[in-house]
């Protein structure tokens, strides 16, 4: 541990030796109007004449700077309180352009225009706003410290668009109170791109700044643009009081058949968001809406040993959620705070420094128990716990950055805490080097915890090099957790064990005229230890993958691993595998394949599929095969219509004949009235047959749950749900399929802009 200190605080001395002051001349300069818009995708306001015009020159993908095929032209202009924006986005053949009526952030795949914002002008995180020739919004903030694109992110800003005999007209409005900038006076530089995407039988990119393919950042390359004298945020206060209502009807079709009819239950609550300063922001809740209105796609949770991973979804966690990633391990996972009766955020950043503190009581605690071969869930419904993180970061020369995270989760008689430092260190343009150092110290109570899993302090760290350029990429990574190594308000479900990972690849880049426009090819290989230094597993494995017509994707890999399980856990005697003095190696081959295309804009297929030795962990710990292929498909069937499904299929064989086979299908169709207001029937469907001759202790099992929701979203903040949702399931127990639970449920919350 010594030298591991010593090695990272070498890098540490490096990146702070290597800061220096940057500056460059703004390439744009942004004018100042008086005047509000009228937001029709007209451009009929005057002040549009006056505006800084910019084209959109450059394809930048596929092609590699090209001039753009199309003719595109962003004005820009900005009246004290809001960036206006306006784009004219022209078109050969206007008829095959894609435009749907659709909820927000889901427009990935229409035409759209937009633009890329960094406010801070540090080269390293940018706000992304884009519309469709409709006026429908996405946005998200995209990090390169991180390498993350946080879609989840929400603001409210305003849009419209139109469809003419050309192309098609955008207009769009960001108010500076949704920005987070220096709180300077004067004149400032912001960070800034203009993007076009142009889905026809490639997905052309179209851009005003060029894209260097030799460097390994997105965000340190875009242009700038100088203006906004004296601009501030104005009466940043938010207030989004919220009420719900839901009743819940049960039944027990084996012990209690007769439904068994819920009380309406009501509640309410309030958030609040207020813009302290033009650079920080403050979140508070009091009696939070933490409810999930549209359900989870169903995963696989047989023949698992580790825990499933469900993305964030609540709106109070995910304001500001960018200001707690950190450089290697999830140590925030905030679905982890389960049902709290309050919570604060403060987040913010100042010159180069970047701070976000979170607090919250949560009235039932849960968390991973992470092992070197398998996870396990401790929960409590009344185990009332307190809930902090707080991150810290420094933005070091033009790109780097060095930061340090505490998390802690405490109750009666339990604690976890978890510290770390961490960082990214740029060598050159292409080359980078991450590492992250972590001590977490864990008291732990018997009533979440059995006393045959004590945790005491924990210690874990990662370090990776990574080549990125323009052909070559090449990347070295090694990372450590010891077996007391937990982080409770995280998400990593392996501890005890070390991994080491050196990998390459090779990247063809087409031509005018080629079919493929991109071609990759990589590989790496890897080996696993546990605590006691006992090696888990050794494997190497390749991959190959590429890009081409009817904006396609072709990928297959294949590889080789070796397994071992210790002799405690491997309790089949005649196991299929090599033994040694402390357990069972398990030889495996594997490999898969995968596409997608879009045989017309509007309709996107997909397959994949996968054949491998696995291991059985039904029956005992035996050796197996296993088998799984899926389909699925996005459908844009007209312009208010959009109906996707999947169906996934699962198979594990093992020595005496087929264990189980299990087949998945989501479901889910969305009418679209206007930009505000839809329908949608969600379907989730599982079946579950197990080989009863070999699998004796366990049942079929068919479950089924199906949600219809109306939804009327006038902003992000501002809407209004009302929806019916039942589920059931058919087992062993039952004859036939059988419902279980029914409920209806309303929401309405209001955003108050003040």
């Amino acid at each position: 541990m010594p030298n591991l200190l010593k090695f990272s605080a070498i890098f540490c001395g490096l990146s702070i030796l290597s800061f220096t002051a940057s500056s460059s001349e703004s390439d744009l300069i942004i004018p100042k109007v008086n005047e509000e818009i009228v937001l029709d995708g007209e451009l009929n306001e005057p002040f549009w004449a006056n505006a800084t015009k910019v084209e959109l020159g450059y394809e930048t993908r596929p092609a590699e700077n090209q001039t753009a095929k199309v003719k595109t032209t962003a004005y820009i202009v900005e009246n004290g309180s809001s960036i206006l924006l306006a784009f004219v986005a022209e078109d050969p053949n206007p008829e095959a352009i894609l435009a749907s009526l659709k909820d927000r952030d889901t427009i990935w795949a229409d035409d759209m225009v937009g633009f890329k914002i960094d406010t801070f002008n540090d080269k390293r995180k940018a706000y992304n706003f884009f519309v469709n020739p409709l006026g429908i919004q996405m946005d998200s903030v995209e990090d390169d410290v991180t390498s993350r694109e946080d879609i989840s992110w929400n603001a409210i800003w305003y849009s419209e668009g139109k469809l003419t005999d050309s192309g098609y007209q955008v207009e769009i409005e960001i108010p500076f109170k949704v920005l987070r900038f220096p709180n300077t006076q004067g004149k400032k530089d912001w960070g800034i791109d203009f993007m076009r995407f142009y889905p026809r039988d490639y997905q052309y990119r179209l851009a005003y700044n060029q894209v260097d393919r030799a460097q390994s950042c997105s965000v340190c390359q875009i242009g700038s643009i100088s203006g906004f004298e004296n601009i501030e945020s104005g009466n940043n206060l938010e207030v989004t009081p919220y009420a719900s209502g839901q009743r819940s009807d049960s039944r027990d079709p084996v012990n209690a058949p007769e439904w068994q009819n819920g009380d309406f239950e009501f509640d309410g609550g309030v958030d609040v968001r207020w813009g302290v300063t033009d650079n920080s922001v403050l979140n508070a809740t009091i009696n939070p809406d933490f409810s999930q209105v549209e359900s989870d796609a169903i995963q696989l949770d047989v023949n698992q040993t580790f825990a499933l991973f469900f993305q964030e979804r609540r709106p109070f966690f995910l304001e500001g959620a960018d200001y707690f990633s950190s450089n290697g391990f999830n140590l925030l996972h905030t679905r982890n705070i389960a049902d709290p009766d309050w919570g604060v955020k403060y987040t913010g950043k100042t010159d180069s420094h970047s701070y976000a503190v979170l607090a919250a009581s949560d009235n039932s605690t849960s968390f991973l128990l992470p092992g070197a071969q398998s996870s396990n869930l401790a929960s409590s419904e009344n185990f009332e716990s307190n809930a902090f993180a707080g991150r810290y970061s420094y933005d070091i020369g033009e790109k780097s950055q060095i930061g340090g995270m505490i998390t802690h989760r405490s109750g009666d008689d339990y604690s976890n805490t978890v510290a770390s430092v961490d960082g990214k260190y740029y060598i050159t343009d292409e080359d980078v080097i991450r590492y992250q150092l972590i001590h977490t110290d864990t008291d732990d109570s018997d009533e979440l915890v059995s006393t045959s899993e004590e945790y005491d302090t924990g210690f874990g760290y990662a370090l990776s090099y990574h080549h990125n350029g323009r052909n070559w990429s090449w990347r070295a990574s090694r990372q450590e957790l010891d077996e007391d190594f937990r982080a409770d308000l995280g998400f990593i479900n392996q501890s005890g064990l070390s991994r080491d990972v050196l990998g390459a690849g090779y990247t063809w880049h087409g031509e005018e005229g080629d079919s493929f426009d991109r071609i990759h090819l990589g590989g790496d290989v890897d080996q696993t230890y546990d605590y006691t230094g006992q090696k888990l597993e050794q494997e190497s494995e390749f991959w190959v993958n590429m890009n081409g017509p009817y904006q396609s994707w072709i990928g297959f890999g294949a590889g080789v691993r070796d397994a071992w399980f210790s002799n405690e856990t491997v309790n089949i005697p005649d196991a299929d595998c090599a033994r040694d003095d402390g357990g069972c190696w398990f030889d495996q081959n594997y490999f898969w394949l995968g596409a997608n295309f879009r045989p017309i804009n509007s309709l996107q297929l997909g397959i994949n599929y996968n054949n491998a030795d696995a291991v059985d962990f039904i029956t005992g710990i035996n050796a197996a095969k296993r088998m799984g292929y899926n389909f699925w498909g996005n459908w844009q069937v007209t312009r208010h219509w959009f109906f996707s499904a999947s169906y996934n299929v699962t198979e594990l064989d093992g020595d005496a004949g087929n264990l189980f086979k299990s087949d998945i299908v989501n479901l889910n169709s969305t009418y679209q009235f206007d930009k505000y207001q839809y329908l949608r029937l969600t379907v989730r469907y599982r079946d579950v047959d197990f080989n009863q001759n070999v699998v004796t202790d366990r049942s079929d099992n068919k479950a089924i749950g199906r949600q219809l929701l109306y939804g009327y979203k006038v902003n992000p903040r501002t809407v209004f749900f009302l929806g019916y949702s039942d589920g059931g399931f058919e087992d062993n127990t039952v004859s036939q399929f059988e419902r279980t639970g029914r409920s209806i449920f309303s929401k309405f919350s209001y955003a108050f802009q003040m």
